[in-house]
């Protein structure tokens, strides 16, 4: 642990590529009048109680309204009526933007001039200033500071294999071993390189990333990549630590070091 925050950690998780069945929010919204002059922002609602109040954040419009960017108001994933869990009866699909703005048991859709006022739109979601603690932003206002609202997922990757916990026999392992992962990215980037370091990054081996999925109708990506490479299994046990860094075709990459935020 580096610094206690008043958030909590995902890890490698909440990350997965099913098959939505949906109706494309802008189609919706054109259906029912909207004008787009009007619409700046578009404000999403949940049926979910928590403290405050129901679960509810927003998106710019110009997101929604923009075909590219594929909003989906959806009903069904992997062919099946949506679970409990994954948001039932329906949810917002918000490709390459961060699960918060994804709102699950959806209840209302609100196209407005203004931001939305639902607390947890502000006090969720955010990446403020390290020097920043939580009576800091309370104290200073920076909970409402629009800058630090996280939109656009950054970009991430993980490892599967070796996989937690996993026990290399020594005496019986080949002298290679392929390592396995995933890669991610968002606002419809793709990612274009993964690389692996077994000393702490004093030097890199390239990965052989595996894509399936064609970009959209404007060149969009939304799915995860799979990545492998081969690395010398004594260098892997003898190494302290598996350090893994993928680029996207904006040339982001992954900090070697981390900078804690309150959230």
């Amino acid at each position: 642990m580096v610094k206690k925050s008043i958030g909590f950690s995902w890890g490698a998780a909440a990350a997965a590529v099913p098959n939505w069945t949906s109706v494309p929010l802008y189609v919706l919204l054109e259906a029912c009048g909207v004008d787009r002059n009007e619409a700046n922002w578009v404000w999403f609602e949940g049926v979910d109680d928590l403290p405050h109040q129901s679960y509810g954040t927003c998106i710019p419009a110009h997101t929604v309204l923009d075909p590219s960017c594929d909003v989906m108001v959806c009903w069904k994933q992997n062919g099946d009526l949506l679970q409990p869990d994954h948001g039932f009866p329906v949810r917002i699909i918000i490709p390459g933007m961060i699960g918060g703005r994804t709102v699950k048991w959806m209840s209302r859709i609100h196209v407005s001039k203004v931001e939305s006022n639902n607390h947890h739109h502000y006090f969720d979601n955010r990446v403020l200033p390290s020097h920043i603690d939580a009576e800091k932003a309370t104290a200073e206002g920076w909970w409402y500071k629009p800058e630090y609202a996280i939109m656009d997922l950054n970009v991430n990757s993980a490892l599967y294999s070796p996989a937690h916990g996993e026990e290399l026999d020594l005496s019986k392992a080949d002298k290679q071993y392929l390592l396995s992962g995933y890669a991610y990215t968002g606002g419809g980037r793709a990612i274009i390189r993964v690389e692996v370091s077994l000393d702490d990054g004093a030097t890199w081996t390239l990965a052989r990333i595996s894509t399936e999925e064609t970009p959209n109708a404007y060149g969009k990506y939304w799915c995860w990549v799979k990545y492998q490479v081969y690395v010398d299994t004594a260098a892997l046990c003898d190494a302290q630590e598996v350090v893994v860094r993928a680029w996207d075709s904006s040339m982001n990459t992954q900090p070697q070091h981390l900078t804690w935020n309150v959230m």
